[in-house]
């Protein structure tokens, strides 16, 4: 999938040599005059489509009066979305910052863990994605992190294990400083960790003075039927961190903290800048998205729409038998194949027929983290291609 003509970009995973020039909601169109229907939302950034027109003028107001100032000054606008963002976290009397990553946001919310807590290890599940950043990237320090594989669960007979399961056994919870969770997605395989394994390692954390931590980047903002992944769980975070949706495309992360966790990190006085901290267009920028969010009702929409697609999901896979199975929550879902080697055959075929969709290929995985506005029509004729393309390789 490389392009020669490319030569001056740095090579550092397989592209696509495509101009895309314009898009409209779930649309994009390629300079040549093709379109594509975008099943990737971005790369799960775009939840409320390509050029909104609320977003756009958002953009248009603000950047014409200003668009970065310097950390020292923050003001009503990064004031404003904080409040918006910690009302629909149900933190109302938490604090929360502004940066541009997902990456930077989790690892700000790990730091501000550590530093509360004088605790060794950081739990987390051992197929969980937290970050771009090396220091978070699999396999991870043991001498820092324990990690646990809620895979395993899926086999196991033992339904009332919790505190006895071999999975858990030697985790000492009084050594935690924080339960890290991802609701999902987990590297692009859309796996869900077992509520109950999540109820129970939230509740051991906590009751030996650790943190949950809820990396949201990937799942929050309508992304699997509800407003955030925790919000399946019954759970509330004591720190979450924010980013991809929360933009739309536009680089904005965020780090939500409980009033107990900014009490407690402000009287040790932490010290954190970057460039683009709580800068007044990300921060605008982020505002609308949560205000459209709530005006278009796209969360519940995610939830229909989601289960309309699983629904044509189901079908393909009762008819196609290189489909091994299917899963999802709200609109993220997979499809994963029982062939090796074939996901990227199934890129290819689907962009021929004008449809742009994610894969895993590592795990056989196909798929589908659309924008909530995605038409039903338009899941219907992709699903209806798919069929098609997943048949012609038996």
């Amino acid at each position: 999938m490389n392009d020669a003509k490319l030569k001056h970009i740095l090579n550092l995973h397989p592209v696509v040599h495509t101009e895309i020039t314009r898009a409209e909601n779930t649309a994009l169109f390629t300079a040549d005059g093709r379109k594509m229907v975008d099943f990737e939302a971005g790369i799960w950034c775009t939840a409320l489509g390509h050029t909104n027109a609320r977003i756009n003028a958002v953009i248009e107001g603000q950047i014409s009066r200003i668009m970065h100032t310097s950390f020292r000054f923050t003001g009503n606008i990064a004031e404003t979305c904080a409040a918006n963002l910690l009302q629909v976290l149900d933190l109302n009397n938490g604090k929360a910052v502004f940066l541009s990553s997902g990456s930077e946001a989790v690892e700000l919310s790990l730091r501000i863990a550590r530093m509360i807590s004088d605790k060794r290890y950081v739990l987390s599940f051992s197929n969980s994605y937290l970050s771009a950043y090396s220091s978070f990237s699999s396999p991870r320090d043991k001498r820092l992190w324990m990690e646990i594989d809620f895979e395993k669960c899926s086999s196991c007979k033992n339904k009332e294990c919790f505190g006895k399961c071999n999975a858990l056994e030697g985790i000492d919870f009084g050594e935690i400083s924080a339960f890290v969770l991802e609701p999902g997605s987990t590297s692009g395989r859309v796996l869900f960790p077992p509520y109950k394994l999540v109820s129970f390692l939230a509740g051991e954390v906590r009751k030996n003075g650790g943190s949950v931590v809820i990396n949201e980047v990937t799942t929050g903002f309508g992304r699997t039927g509800k407003w955030f992944g925790h919000n399946h769980y019954d759970l509330k975070p004591d720190i979450a961190a924010l980013g991809k949706a929360l933009g739309n495309g536009y680089p904005v992360s965020a780090v939500a903290v409980s009033g107990d966790i900014a009490n407690r990190l402000e009287e040790k006085n932490l010290r954190y800048v970057q460039s683009h901290q709580n800068d007044p267009l990300g921060c605008s920028i982020a505002n609308e998205v949560i205000n459209i969010l709530r005006d278009e009702n796209l969360i519940e929409r995610s939830e229909s729409v989601g289960l309309f697609f699983m629904d044509r999901l189901k079908e393909i896979r009762d008819s196609c038998p290189i489909v091994k199975g299917v899963r999802g929550r709200g609109l993220m879902l997979a499809v994963e194949l029982n062939i090796r080697d074939a996901t990227e055959i199934v890129f290819e075929k689907m962009l021929q027929h004008g449809y742009l969709i994610g894969t895993t290929p590592a795990w056989n995985v196909l798929r589908f983290y659309p924008a909530l506005t995605i038409a039903e029509d338009d899941i219907v004729k992709m699903c209806s291609s798919l069929k098609k393309v997943l048949n012609g390789l038996v």
